[in-house]
């Protein structure tokens, strides 16, 4: 039985805290069904705990709905007459205010009468015609993929998320650092409790950078199931270094590709859509049949746009972007700017984004955008199309020919000039000094690899910073039981029953945390035997941080970073087992090679760790706080892959307001 003298003081803070958060709880009574795939949508009595009292309700001058009494799921959708939809000027920033519905839908449901047969009439009947297969999706405001928001630099963002799932969910934000706001990075049991059904949650959060960022659920297989949409962020013409590049900027030129699955297989990719739709793999209809349905993007000749790309890759696929007969410009990854490289095309693994500019130069008529699979897409021969379409060529017409067949006639054809891509997840690289000069010219007997790519803005750091480095590792181990578990530093990730965040300062971290040097102190091999805990890497706050991070398996694996943009200063491929159990001992011998330190490196969140190789990732930890560093594949993160970096100590934390601490 417990009594105070049983217990420490912090499991007897965080006992009393618990019990209280349970004793302001009121669930409510609301019913979710979906019979034959329909959602039919009830009252909720909402719960207080995550809701601005009646007395706040203005924010920033912005009105903000607090009456949740009636949801009329038919007033929820796209946001394309948002105020915060402008052209972004300099001093001039918005409060923004979106609701977003998160439920569960169909693709192919019983909604889609007419959509079938008239491409018209799928917006009317709320639709989600996809590639014409019916399978169970998850969407947003009954979209998929859901709305895209558009922000301004420098907007304030609110966001009521409603959660109308049977489960618990979260939104991460990608992309945005919150360093002011970490409670609201949207990381389950991280940095928030889940949002359970019934609840609604809002975000508030500063735009304090542009770029090609995205917001997507991080509970389970939620992003997989169609959880996911653009946040794009713009800059005012006067302070964007690329503006004099491109004459458009359009929504409806960013593209979210995902792979997908079927049902609830969750082991099979199946097909890769484009903004939601694409051909049908299942069906023997050649590429330009009018029953497949392609994502359309029209522009009008002599004009240059901006375009952007964003992957939701949930399996192990990376893709090809490409466009036939037109070259790209990429000017932006990751939503970080970068000096302008002409190219055929990139690659894009799990998360990452490719900004480009493409000028439309050609003959008027339509074009396939390209995209193929590889690894595991390649397995099933994936691929998908969309159509660049000119003004002046006919609407209802495909491009002619199959999707890939010009790609790969110029493949056979171009010996003597090879096509330029950037960003090749086969990454190879040969050792010569001047490997490094070559990439970066883009020279045509070499594709781009990510660490040759120059950022538009210098490192933040002078040249003379000594780093702290690091080193972590990417693993896969089989338990006892036959289970494949994914790891980082050969330990795989189990959530906590709290969040760490909100609860910080109510437990010891040596008696919940695990990670290497608490294993080994307690003589643990985790090299031999399967360790599973709450693996937490601790790292000081406000210094030079430098992580070499080694993967151990064949294949390639995105890694991302919550709550910092690094700068990409290594990559490489060692090619054997023994070298990358030595990493270490290779680095103090100089042969793990890093750019020049007055070199522009790359800015990312999200970067390839090749295959039996290393990235040498560089940032200063100036944003204290617990946050997520993962794969990107969502099986992988889901067994395993997943570590928390705490940085700082918790007098260094943000203290959190009282409405997000239970």
């Amino acid at each position: 039985m417990f009594t105070p003298s049983t217990k420490s003081k912090s499991q007897r803070w965080l006992l009393w805290t618990t019990l209280l958060c349970l004793l302001q709880l009121d669930l409510g009574s609301a019913k979710l069904t979906e019979p034959e795939g329909k959602i039919e949508w009830f009252t909720f009595p909402w719960m207080n705990k995550n809701k601005t009292n009646k007395e706040s309700s203005h924010y920033g001058g912005l009105h903000l709905k607090d009456d949740y009494a009636q949801v009329d799921i038919s007033n929820f959708g796209g946001f394309e007459r948002h105020p915060c939809r402008r052209v972004c000027q300099q001093g001039q920033s918005q409060s923004c205010y979106y609701q977003l519905v998160v439920h569960n839908y169909r693709r192919l449901g019983p909604e889609c009468q007419r959509c079938p047969y008239d491409e018209r009439a799928c917006a009317s009947e709320n639709c989600i015609y996809g590639d014409g297969v019916s399978t169970p999706v998850m969407a947003v405001n009954r979209m998929v993929p859901g709305p895209a928001i558009e922000l301004c630099e420098n907007d304030t963002v609110v966001v009521d998320v409603l959660n109308y799932l049977g489960e618990s969910s979260t939104m991460h934000w990608h992309g945005i650092h919150m360093s002011r706001t970490p409670e609201m990075d949207g990381v389950p049991h991280v940095t928030q409790y889940p949002v359970e059904p019934g609840e609604v949650f809002r975000y508030e959060f500063l735009a304090d950078r542009s770029g090609s960022m995205w917001y997507h659920s991080h509970m389970g297989w939620q992003r997989g199931f169609g959880i996911a949409g653009n946040l794009i962020v713009r800059q005012p013409h006067q302070t964007n270094p690329q503006a004099r590049l491109y004459d458009y900027d359009l929504v409806e030129h960013a593209l979210l590709v995902q792979d997908i699955f079927y049902d609830y297989d969750l082991q099979q990719v199946r097909n890769i859509l484009i903004n939601g739709k694409g051909r049908n793999h299942l069906s023997q209809l050649p590429d330009p049949d009018s029953r497949h349905r392609y994502e359309r993007l029209r522009v009008t000749p002599g004009y240059r746009y901006r375009m952007r790309v964003i992957y939701n890759g949930v399996f192990n696929c990376p893709v090809e972007f490409s466009i036939e007969q037109h070259k790209l410009l990429i000017i932006s990854t990751d939503g970080n700017d970068i000096e302008p490289v002409l190219a055929d095309g990139f690659f894009l693994t799990s998360a990452e984004r490719f900004d480009f500019v493409l000028e439309a130069n050609q003959y008027a008529k339509n074009y396939w955008i390209r995209v193929r699979g590889y690894e595991r897409c390649e397995e099933r021969s994936l691929y998908q199309g969309a159509v660049l379409s000119y003004r002046g060529a006919a609407r209802s017409e495909l491009p002619q020919g199959n999707i890939l067949d010009s790609q790969r006639a110029r493949e056979l054809d171009d010996n003597d000039n090879p096509p330029i891509f950037v960003n090749d997840f086969r990454y190879k690289i040969s050792n010569d000094s001047e490997s490094l000069n070559a990439l970066r010219q883009a020279s045509p007997d070499k594709d781009v690899g990510t660490v040759s790519l120059r950022s538009l803005d210098p490192v933040p750091w002078p040249s003379y910073t000594k780093f702290l480095t690091h080193y972590s590792s990417l693993n896969l181990r089989q338990a006892p039981n036959g289970e494949l578990l994914f790891q980082i530093d050969e330990i795989s990730f189990m959530p906590p029953g709290i969040s760490l965040l909100q609860a910080h300062y109510l437990y010891q971290d040596d008696g919940y945390f695990c990670n290497r040097s608490s294993l080994a102190a307690k003589k643990r091999q985790c090299d031999r035997e399967v360790c599973e805990c709450v693996h937490v890497i601790r790292l000081p706050a406000y210094r030079p941080i430098e992580m070499v991070v080694v993967n151990h398996m064949d294949a390639t694996h995105p890694i991302h970073m919550h709550g910092f943009t690094f700068r990409v200063v290594g990559q490489d491929v060692l090619g054997n087992q023994q070298d990358l159990k030595n990493i270490r001992q290779l680095d103090r011998q100089g042969r793990l090679r890093r750019l020049p330190d007055k070199y522009p490196a790359v800015a990312k969140d999200t970067v390839q760790v090749p295959g039996l190789g290393y990235v040498i990732l560089r940032f200063i930890s100036d944003n204290p706080g617990f946050w997520s560093y993962h794969c990107h594949i969502e099986s992988h993160s889901v067994q395993g892959m997943l570590a928390v970096l705490k940085v700082g100590e918790d007098y260094q934390m943000k203290r959190l307001p009282a409405r997000v601490n239970c």
